[in-house]
């Protein structure tokens, strides 16, 4: 049998004032303590720090859920009136129709020249998409690259405060300047 190093003692040590370490264990780890002062005087701290939590617990009350959900508003859309929901459930009913034309294209090649061109129209949807999406993180991606370059280096996060505080200005003195009847460029 192998003796446990002092990260397994100090496991140890934590289930114990959980009230979880095995009776093994814990014959095991009272008889390291009593060679060992760095462990007795962890398992003193951790029995402190355990009557602290114990001695400023809050107790909750049984119907603090209950109370907190009923003072809530309610959502926007448990206030709408169902005949509001025209459009949203329009919207479900054509992407459901494109979705099943997506899935569905070995059925509708057979039906037909409308059906191909409903299918044709549905697979440019899905690839115009598709390429949005990709577009999209592509932009994502690259905006994120050049928030990291700009906070890199201290010069160029400068450069940039200075950049954002000369617009404030310039947008202040433009506003000041509308406020007071003078408009920029008549005289």
């Amino acid at each position: 049998m192998t003796t446990p190093d002092h990260e397994t003692y100090r496991e140890w040590l934590n289930l114990e004032v959980d009230g979880r370490l095995p009776s093994a264990e814990a014959a095991e780890l009272d008889e390291h303590l009593g060679s060992c002062e760095e462990c007795r005087t962890e398992r003193e701290d951790l029995l402190a720090l355990e009557g602290l939590l114990q001695s400023n617990r809050i107790a909750v009350r049984a119907d603090f859920k209950s109370e907190i959900l009923s003072s809530l508003p309610t959502a926007g859309w448990e206030n709408r009136h169902p005949k509001t929901w025209g459009f949203p459930a329009a919207a479900v009913f054509l992407l459901a129709a494109i979705a099943a034309a997506l899935f569905g294209s070995s059925r509708l090649e057979s039906l037909g020249g409308g059906a191909s061109a409903l299918l044709a129209l549905a697979d440019m949807l899905g690839s115009t998409v598709q390429a949005g999406a990709g577009l999209l993180a592509a932009t994502w991606k690259g905006l994120g690259l050049v928030v990291a370059e700009v906070i890199s280096s201290p010069m160029s996060l400068g450069a940039v405060a200075i950049l954002v505080v000369s617009l404030h200005l310039l947008l202040f003195s433009l506003l000041r300047k509308r406020r007071a009847g003078v408009v920029p460029g008549r005289k």
